[in-house]
């Protein structure tokens, strides 16, 4: 792929290109694609080098969907280039500010490289252990985790007779509101959640699972005001009533 098909132009005679085209207003020969890219990168400041850069990559990836690693491979080769290029000169101070220049420039580069062009092989092996070591340390976190969790996995469900989910419901919004002689609830929870998450991981209704969406419906955040969905239920199924044993 020949160079000017990588970079975004000014046209010729275009009076207000946008910041980060390269190219001069009479002369934008893309031939000289490489030298064009490498002076805008002269001209720019350093927290501009990703918006120059995102620019010149969301063109190419226009004509070149996919091939964001080509794109880098090239910059970053146009820029090595010409810093060895400069380093193998007689020094000079515009010399030594291109090259200064340049290995900024070249550094950001590095900051974006997810395809590890820029460090030696050495570097990159290295890398991937550490990365592997550490996601075997977290898959043996997991596995533990796992293990831990599963010690209190029932090997079966409770089972609900068969219509009879809004009676288990009504005792369980029964059991919410006792207290004990001292005043204090029996059981308590900031929330609904560990209640209808409850029903439905541990009890079936019938021989059907029960919906986390359906448990839900039963217990609303705010009894007093609960949404439309809301399942409301029907004085038929209040069938118990749990009541305090009187004192002897």
């Amino acid at each position: 792929m020949s160079s000017d098909s990588y970079f975004k132009f000014r046209g010729r005679f275009e009076l207000f290109p946008d910041r980060y085209d390269i190219g001069w207003l009479i002369f934008s020969d893309k031939i000289f694609g490489l030298n064009f890219f490498v002076n805008k990168v002269y001209k720019i400041k350093q927290d501009e080098y990703a918006s120059f850069y995102n620019h010149q990559l969301n063109y190419f990836l226009e004509n070149n969907a996919g091939n964001e690693e080509a794109f880098f491979e090239h910059v970053y080769d146009i820029i090595n280039t010409r810093i060895k290029f400069y380093k193998g000169l007689k020094p000079s101070a515009q010399g030594l500010k291109f090259t200064a220049k340049l290995e900024v420039f070249l550094k950001y580069l590095e900051s974006i490289d997810k395809w590890h062009k820029t460090q030696p092989l050495e570097s990159v092996i290295s890398d991937k252990n550490k990365q592997i070591d550490q996601l075997e340390r977290r898959i043996k976190e997991l596995e533990n985790q796992i293990k831990e969790f599963m010690k209190y996995e029932a090997g079966e469900k409770i089972v609900i007779s068969k219509d009879g989910m809004p009676v288990f419901i009504d005792l369980i919004d029964q059991i919410r509101e006792l207290k004990l002689p001292n005043g204090n609830k029996l059981v308590n929870s900031q929330t609904a959640s560990p209640w209808y998450k409850l029903v439905a991981k541990h009890f079936l209704n019938g021989d059907k699972p029960i919906a986390i969406g359906t448990a839900q419906n039963y217990f609303p955040a705010d009894k007093d005001n609960p949404p439309p969905k809301y399942t409301i239920i029907a004085e038929k199924d209040k069938l118990f009533k749990i009541i305090q044993k009187p004192k002897k």
